[in-house]
C-alpha cells in the first residue's frame, strides 16, 4: 500500500513539474523568461504569506535561512540557467541534461555523507537516464554551443545541490515557510535581471494570465511542496531519480496542449524509464 501511494505521488509531481515547461511556453509568447519567474514567484509569495501566517504567525528563523538559500540555488540558479541556456541549444539537450540531476544528486549525496545509495537504485538511474535519450531522440553527434551546455549543467547541479541540501539540514522545517522564503529570493533576484534584459511589459492575454496562474498555483504551491515532501519520505537521491519520467510527460502534454507530434520511440522510451523507476522505488533503503 504505501509503495503504491509513492508511486502515485510520483506520477502525480512528474505530470505537475512537466507541465510547467508546456505552460511556461504559453506564457512566453508575450513575456521573457524572467519576467514570467519573477510574477509567478512574487504572486507565489502573496499567497504562501497569507498561508504561513494564518497557520503559523511566528517564523521559523532556521527555516528562513534554508528557504533564502534554498530560493538562490533551485528559483534563482537552476531555472534562471536552464532558462538562459535556451538561447544557445535545443529544449531537447536541455531536458537531457537536466535529466543527469539524478547522477549529480547521487554524486553530491555521497560527497556530503547525507546519504547512501544501493547498487538496484544506481542500475535503475542508468536504465531510466537510457529511456530518456531514447525518448527525446536527440543526436549528440550535433554540435551545440558549449556555452548553452555550461549553463544547463550549471544549473542542474545546482538544483541536486539544494535537493541535498533541504535533506540534509532542512527535514523538520515547515514545508510551506521553505517554498515562501525561497519564492520571495527568486522574485527579489530576479528582478533586476528582467528589468534591464527583459522585454517591455504588455497587457496579458487570457491565455498568458491562465498559464501564469498556474505556474503559481500547481506548479510553484503545489509542486514545490510536493517535491520537498517527497525529498523527505524518500532521500534526495532517490526523490532526484523521479526527474526521469518527466521527459515523458512533458512529450505527451506538449501534444495535447501544443499539439505537437507524438512518435513510437516516446512511448518505448517511457517505459524504459518506468522499468528504471520500478527499480528504484522497490530498492530498500540503506540506513543513513
Amino acid at each position: 500500500m504505501l509503495r503504491t501511494s509513492l508511486s502515485v505521488l510520483v506520477i502525480v509531481f512528474s505530470a505537475i513539474w512537466s507541465s510547467a515547461f508546456v505552460v511556461g511556453k504559453i506564457a512566453l509568447r508575450d513575456y521573457d523568461p524572467f519576467t514570467v519567474l519573477v510574477v509567478r514567484f512574487m504572486i507565489a509569495s502573496l499567497l504562501l504569506g497569507v498561508l504561513v501566517v494564518a497557520t503559523r504567525p511566528k517564523p521559523n528563523r532556521n527555516a528562513v535561512e534554508t528557504g533564502v538559500l534554498l530560493g538562490l540555488l533551485n528559483n534563482c540558479a537552476y531555472l534562471g540557467l536552464t532558462f538562459y541556456s535556451l538561447n544557445y541549444i535545443s529544449p531537447v539537450l536541455v531536458v537531457v541534461i537536466v535529466s543527469c540531476a539524478p547522477f549529480f544528486t547521487l554524486l553530491l549525496s555521497w560527497l556530503f555523507e547525507s546519504e547512501a545509495m544501493s547498487l538496484r537504485q544506481a542500475a535503475g538511474i542508468a536504465l531510466g537516464f537510457s529511456g530518456v535519450i531514447l525518448a527525446t531522440g536527440i543526436d549528440f553527434g550535433a554540435i551545440a554551443s558549449l556555452t548553452g551546455i555550461a549553463l544547463a549543467i550549471l544549473g542542474t547541479a545546482s538544483f541536486s545541490l539544494a535537493t541535498v541540501l533541504f535533506h540534509a539540514r532542512a527535514q523538520h522545517y515547515p514545508i510551506d515557510q521553505l517554498n515562501l522564503w525561497q519564492s520571495m529570493t527568486g522574485a527579489v533576484v530576479l528582478l533586476p535581471i528582467a528589468y534591464f534584459f527583459g522585454r517591455p511589459l504588455i497587457a496579458p492575454t487570457t491565455e498568458s494570465a491562465a498559464a501564469i496562474l498556474y505556474l503559481v498555483i500547481v506548479v510553484t504551491i503545489g509542486g514545490m511542496g510536493l517535491w520537498l515532501l517527497l525529498i523527505r519520505l524518500t532521500g534526495a537521491a532517490t526523490a532526484s531519480s523521479y526527474h526521469l519520467l518527466n521527459p515523458f510527460f512533458g512529450v505527451v502534454l506538449s501534444a495535447l496542449v501544443l499539439k505537437t507530434p507524438l512518435r513510437i520511440l516516446d512511448f518505448s522510451g517511457a517505459a524504459i524509464v518506468a522499468s528504471g523507476l520500478a527499480l528504484v522505488i522497490s530498492a530498500p533503503r540503506k540506513k543513513e
